[in-house]
């Protein structure tokens, strides 16, 4: 089919073969979203609002326990789980066996960290943007195993130095560890050139892409990375309670589990047992299946709506969002001049950020706040203590996000 001009929301051009959102595709996805009726939703880097599919599939899910038992139900939806590992095949890459589902993103990257060989003498190289959870782990094993941590530091132009980055690499490095998007300055860290400098130094690299699986495209082969975790809740628009952990073969024929089920090992004589081949050794046998259903059922709605589609139009909505909070004179912005996401963050002029998400909350506009906690090495060298978080997702019309702006100039 030939280009074919069409107008958008926002009246700008664009053409047929675009992978953005004309005005029907938009308004088919939020007439699939129920939480938007009466709404304003800017909270998506926090949870993202299920569509009506992946609502659905929970229920019959759900039903389906109430009248058989967990039990019988996960053996009656034997194929549909199994289909779930190949649903993250399509959407990420990699093998059906290099992933496992886990109780969330932080569940699923502590297991895979906290397997990881260490010993003392070693280091751990980070970012200055990594997320608390991560780096509260990086200092329990610097005091558990003597391991040193070292920061790579932000590049004059945004992002993370990558010539520092590689200059603290060293034959003593036991992993690279970072993350793809920190959830409080809308950076977007350079994760493939990252990839590039782990495998040319053969050292391990953990990626923590909790904010951008959904957000933008994701690959682990592009990436190049050996173990990647995310959460169900936020862009990718699945329910709470559950996540992905990829972790590649080379990893894991490196890798000592730090605890093991009945799902991880067989129980193969009184003193002795078989470890799992694949990645579902780091998967627990009681988890909820309903909501494993629910997350599928989030992913297959993203691959039948178009990763690129999808993610262009968060693109789009960030960069007008961005560009609108920026024109408000009241308004300071939080994010480095380099931020690029759908994670925005700014100060409002005599307005503290518990009020100002008060505020909107009872307009039905729905924000967060980013707290010096979550990126410390960041936001405390920025000067920064909190900052009101809204981030946009593809179903966020520009009506809301005027509507918005409104409510922001109005206070």
């Amino acid at each position: 089919m030939g280009a074919r001009e069409l107008e958008d929301e926002y009246g700008q051009k664009m053409t047929a073969d675009s992978t953005g959102f004309d005005q029907n595709q938009l308004r088919e996805v939020r007439c699939q979203t129920p939480g938007l009726v009466g709404r304003v939703h800017l909270d998506n880097c926090g949870s993202a609002l299920m569509p009506q599919p992946v609502v659905d599939a929970l229920k019959q899910a759900l039903d389906r326990e109430v009248a058989v038992g967990g039990y019988v139900a996960q053996e009656q939806q034997a194929g549909a789980l199994e289909g779930s590992y190949q649903s993250l095949v399509r959407l990420f890459g990699g093998d059906a066996g290099d992933f496992a589902f886990v109780g969330s993103a932080v569940d699923g990257w502590t297991k895979a960290f906290y397997s990881l060989p260490m010993a003392a003498g070693g280091n751990i190289v980070t970012a200055y943007n990594e997320y608390c959870s991560n780096y509260v782990a990086y200092l329990q094993i610097a005091k558990r195993h003597g391991v040193e941590i070292r920061v790579a530091q932000q590049a004059e132009t945004g992002g993370i130095d990558l010539d520092h980055l590689s200059s603290l690499i060293d034959d003593k490095t036991q992993v690279i560890s970072i993350s793809h998007m920190p959830s409080s300055s809308g950076e977007i860290n350079q994760v493939a050139e990252v990839g590039r400098i782990a495998k040319t130094a053969g050292v391990l690299y953990v990626l923590d892409a909790c904010q951008s699986a959904g957000h933008v495209p994701v690959s682990v082969a592009d990436i190049g990375c050996d173990v990647m975790t995310g959460t169900s809740r936020k862009f990718l628009r699945g329910p709470r309670g559950i996540g992905f952990l990829y972790v590649n073969e080379h990893a894991r024929s490196v890798m000592d589990p730090i605890v093991l089920t009945n799902q991880s090992a067989e129980w193969t004589r009184k003193d002795a047992y078989t470890l799992r081949k694949d990645a579902r050794v780091f998967e627990a046998w009681e988890r909820s299946v309903v909501n494993q259903l629910g997350f599928t059922a989030a992913v297959d709605y993203l691959l039948d709506i178009g990763v690129d589609a999808a993610t262009n139009q968060i693109a789009r909505n960030a960069l007008y969002l961005r560009k609108k909070l920026a024109d408000c004179a009241t308004v300071k912005m939080a994010c480095p001049p380099s931020a690029t996401s759908a994670i925005i963050t700014f100060n409002l002029e005599g307005k503290t950020p518990v009020d100002v998400k008060a505020r909107l909350a009872e307009q039905g506009i729905a924000v967060q706040i980013a707290s010096v906690v979550h990126t410390r090495l960041d936001l405390e060298r920025r000067g920064i203590d909190s900052a009101v978080r809204v981030s946009p997702h593809y179903y966020t019309s520009q009506s809301d996000m005027d509507r918005f702006i409104e409510a922001i100039q109005a206070l």
